[in-house]
């Protein structure tokens, strides 16, 4: 069975690799912006037009979800259920299985896409990526 990966497209911070403004036209941003995943600061102009694929990109910027997540002092809108069911969409629509969704993923979705609890949820549901990751691969119905 072919599973559909959602492609996205337009500008990608130079810092956290994740996309931060759908097809912008041309250099982005005009002025300096924050971007809304690693909140530094991106230069006018310095956006990417695609993640790099350097070693250590994405794992450097889930360090910095992580932290910020674990810090938040806000309780959490999403039940242990409602992460465990985000985390497999998320793996389903990427094409991927569960166990090997990766953090920054999840969080590029759940900026991106209203429906997936925040990554702040996760973490406070379960304590840490990997355990929430290891639990919705564990209960999915055909695994």
């Amino acid at each position: 069975m072919a599973t559909k990966v959602k492609q996205l497209t337009g500008a990608y911070c130079p810092h956290c690799q994740l996309l931060i403004a759908k097809d912008p036209g041309g250099r982005w941003p005009a002025t300096a912006v924050r971007c809304p995943h690693c909140h530094l600061l991106v230069g006018a102009g310095r956006a990417r037009d695609r993640p790099s694929s350097a070693p250590g990109a994405k794992g450097t910027a889930a360090g910095v979800f992580s932290r910020e997540a674990k810090r938040s002092d806000a309780a959490p809108a999403s039940s242990p259920d409602d992460v465990l069911a985000g985390l497999r969409r998320a793996a389903a629509l990427l094409g991927q299985r569960t166990e090997r969704l990766l953090m920054v993923e999840y969080q590029q979705l759940s900026v991106v896409e209203d429906d997936f609890p925040p990554l702040s949820d996760v973490l406070a549901a379960f304590g840490s990526w990997k355990g929430a990751r290891r639990e919705a691969a564990r209960e999915e119905p055909d695994g």
